[in-house]
């Protein structure tokens, strides 16, 4: 199949619609802030809180082995499966605090829904990455990010303030835990459709390759990292990315300290301020991806999320909540670095590249609960300044390397 304007026009729509979706359910898909202030309405420890954000984080172990297991051809299918499988994942979690259960199950059942949703979302995002870079053109693919991350931003603060007007009892006889009952709940069409418009994408055939035993596949997926510099350095940063990152969670419990408010009382605010800000980040690093290359807004996303620890760090008052701004801006480095990946790839290894990347991600979550630790046991500003600590280290990394033309 040829890659025309209209195939390219069609899989850009089917991305975009599918971003609509995932941001909408953005209270819920976005393992940290409103698990945190869940876990905290339980009564959970800071530790606690920080734990579905670390077992989310592993799931990233997940593309790899489909890689290697499913064949090329089967590829859109992992999309659509994973995003069924969170569907229902979903509306587990529903039943849990619908239902009459102790405390202990409800936060069990959050760690439970940080793993296996990691699992999913991470095959979901690599796999659905390579159905855009195997069914556009280089061009194609940067255009079609611009228009995605500077639209669908804005689906998430729609979603995100109708999760603050459930969650501030502006239902009528909703109250906790059924307010972030219903909250989960609106996620689980929104996941149900993402699965059906997902098996819609057209592609151009990828090459397939001969399956190697488990062991000589990871041995020969361990080489290829070790041999390309380029995908070591962005593995490497891609690691720091996310354990900056990972400090959202801090920002939430932070709201407190900061503006004198229970971080339930303020999460979707919180939430609507990031993804509006997320969408003149989308616009501002896709326009640089076009006029620079996509690893030029890959190191803008690290420096927004090094702002973003700074400005936690010393901005109290309402300004705070400006915090979630920067890190809305910077998590799309979460797009980009794997974009830029694929861009860089043969469409035939594109998926094991990206794969490779998220490889990072796992690691990294450790980060939470470190994040975690280091404010029960020092503060807030210690967490912060890790997470500054590591923004600039990541920055610290490109110029080790240099920009690399996108493959064709």
């Amino acid at each position: 199949m040829e890659i025309t304007p209209a195939v390219e026009r069609r899989n850009g729509r089917i991305f975009l619609i599918n971003y609509v979706l995932v941001y909408l359910a953005a209270p819920v898909l976005y393992i940290g802030v409103v698990q945190a202030a869940l876990c905290d309405k339980l009564g959970a420890s800071a530790l606690v809180a920080n734990l579905p954000a670390s077992t989310y984080m592993l799931g990233s172990l997940c593309p790899l082995l489909l890689s290697w297991l499913v064949p090329a051809r089967h590829y859109r299918a992992v999309v659509v499966w994973a995003n069924g499988c969170t569907a229902a994942l979903i509306g587990g979690v529903f039943l849990t605090l619908a239902l009459p259960c102790p405390a202990w199950m409800r936060i069990a059942a959050l760690l439970v829904q940080g793993l296996i949703q990691g699992c999913c979302a991470a095959a979901s995002h690599v796999f659905m990455i390579h159905c855009l870079r195997g069914g556009t053109t280089a061009e194609g693919q940067a255009r079609a990010l611009k228009a995605t991350f500077a639209i669908t931003p804005l689906f998430a603060v729609a979603g995100s303030l109708g999760a603050q007007y459930v969650l501030d009892a502006g239902i009528p006889g909703v109250r906790f835990p059924y307010d972030f009952a219903l909250v989960h709940l609106a996620a689980v069409p929104c996941l149900a459709f993402i699965a059906w418009n997902s098996s819609r994408f057209q592609l151009v055939p990828a090459p397939e390759e001969l399956r190697q035993p488990l062991g000589g596949f990871l041995l020969s997926c361990g080489r290829a990292l070790a041999a390309d510099r380029t995908l070591l350095v962005l593995w490497l940063g891609y690691f720091l990315w996310c354990s900056t990152a990972n400090v959202v969670t801090n920002f939430s419990l932070y709201t407190r300290e900061a503006m004198g408010r229970d971080p339930n009382e303020v999460a979707g605010w919180t939430m609507a301020i990031r993804f509006g800000c997320k969408a003149l980040g989308g616009f501002l690093l896709g326009a640089i991806a076009v006029r620079f290359g996509l690893r030029a807004s890959v190191i803008t996303s690290v420096v927004m999320l090094g702002a973003a620890c700074l400005w936690a760090w010393i901005v109290p008052g309402p300004a705070y909540l400006f915090t979630f701004g920067l890190i809305g801006m910077g998590e799309l480095g979460g797009a980009y670095f794997p974009n830029y990946v694929a861009a860089i790839s043969p469409v035939a290894t594109s998926a094991r590249n990206i794969a490779l990347l998220t490889l990072a991600a796992p690691p990294s979550g450790i980060a939470p609960a470190l994040h975690g630790w280091l404010t029960d046991r020092y503060g807030f500003p210690a967490s912060f300044a890790a997470g500054t600590l590591t923004a600039l280290l990541c920055l610290g990394l490109f110029r080790l390397d240099r920009p690399r033309r996108q493959s064709a």
